[in-house]
């Protein structure tokens, strides 16, 4: 199935059985947060034939639980899915959560406990790039897939092996907005925020690097100012707001969780820095941002794979089974992670059964037709199709025709 194209669109490169036990960790190491997930299908001889179980590592407490909670809905969504149509060739398809709290000691900690488990025919996770660099080389050492939903640093899938990044990676994302932010917004003075972290910084490296060469190439346009900050370590950011402010920009360019961007947006209106557009990644194409901003978020534009109001029978369905689940309207995280579950589900159907023949499946697939939208897939890199979103307050997000 093809994704809805609407108005104008982008081609770039992106990015649950019975309860049972625990996994059980290595004593020097703490347990394992772990929690068996189920279809809502009736018990039939299902479980008799077996079952396949993915493991989910993803931050589940801490400031990050959201972005767990979203791929939680996503795999359940999936596994509620082929449970319901009989399962795996009559296994049933189960996974388990296994919180790493967004910090990197405690992904690799999971991600030990997963791969010594043979229970486990593969992984979906982490929330953050520097978690998901953590880990990599564990999966590699265990030649266990593991899929990543959104994670975006470009090195996942160059640096290890058996890593298959769903999400858009950074450079790739990061010098689309840079070029949305002048051929698309109207900029010509440039700010940009980011995290201080792996993917924040790899995005301002990539990001500023567009704009040069957008200005290499005779484009009237300059970044006038690049500020970071550490997650979780800054409530006011009124100091940055000002100093963005004094820069003069026309656009500014965030990449971030939606929590820190609310914040941002909200305090940049009370400092009087209003006559400026923004662009932000798909976190905030959420209702979560949507609520917590308030009007400061109106006119707020988001570059994003996934749009709600795409009238696509599968899109429409895969709304409805995630609101049945937890009430919410999905977004790219809910999205990317029952894709990449769906993947794993596929190649098992068509006769892989153990972690090196899901991975050789994995590697030689090279479009995935999904029922969300398609993509190609390019050495474990996902490419797809990309948009613009404006938020016109109230929830609502209106598509915006591109330039060609």
């Amino acid at each position: 199935m093809k994704k809805w194209m609407g108005l104008g669109i982008v081609l770039f490169a992106m990015t649950l059985g019975a309860c049972s036990q625990k996994a059980e960790a290595p004593a020097e190491q703490p347990a394992a947060a772990t929690e068996k997930q189920e279809g809502t299908s009736k018990e039939t001889e299902q479980e008799a034939a077996g079952e396949y179980t993915i493991a989910l590592i993803a931050p589940f407490t801490g400031d990050n639980a959201q972005y767990g909670n979203a791929f939680k809905t996503g795999v359940t969504a999936l596994c509620n899915e082929v449970n319901e149509s009989g399962g795996i060739n009559g296994a049933k398809l189960n996974f388990e959560v296994f919180d790493d709290a967004a910090d990197a000691a405690q992904s690799t900690n999971m991600a030990q406990i997963v791969t010594g488990d043979e229970k486990y025919i593969a992984a979906i996770g982490s929330y953050s790039s520097t978690c998901t660099l953590a880990f990599g080389s564990i999966f590699d050492e265990a030649q266990m897939p593991v899929m990543v939903p959104c994670a975006g640093n470009s090195t996942i899938a160059t640096e290890y092996n058996y890593t298959f990044q769903r999400g858009m990676t950074i450079p790739i994302e990061s010098a689309l907005m840079a070029r949305y932010a002048v051929q698309q917004l109207d900029g010509q003075r440039i700010a940009f925020i980011a995290l201080n972290n792996d993917a924040g910084l790899q995005f301002m490296e990539n990001a500023t690097k567009a704009i040069e060469d957008l200005k290499a190439a005779g484009t009237a346009c300059e970044t006038v100012a690049t500020e970071t900050f550490n997650e979780g370590e800054v409530r006011d950011y009124s100091a940055m707001v000002l100093k963005i402010k004094d820069a003069n920009p026309d656009v500014i360019v965030v990449n971030m969780g939606y929590v820190e961007c609310a914040a941002i947006l909200n305090q940049a209106r009370q400092a009087g820095l209003t006559d400026v557009k923004w662009l932000g990644n798909q976190s905030m194409y959420t209702e979560d941002f949507t609520n917590l901003v308030g009007d400061a978020g109106v006119g707020f534009h988001v570059s994003t794979g996934f749009y709600a109001a795409n009238p696509d029978a599968g899109v429409q369905e895969f709304i409805e089974q995630c609101k049945a689940i937890d009430g919410n309207v999905p977004n790219a995280y809910q999205r990317n992670s029952y894709e990449c579950a769906a993947m794993i589900a596929q190649c098992l159907k068509d006769g892989a059964g153990t972690r090196q023949e899901l991975y050789d499946a994995l590697v030689g697939m090279e479009h995935w037709d999904g029922k969300t939208g398609g993509n190609k897939w390019i050495n474990r890199q996902s490419e797809e199709e990309y948009l613009i979103l404006q938020y016109q307050g109230d929830g609502e997000w209106k598509m915006l025709e591109l330039n060609k």
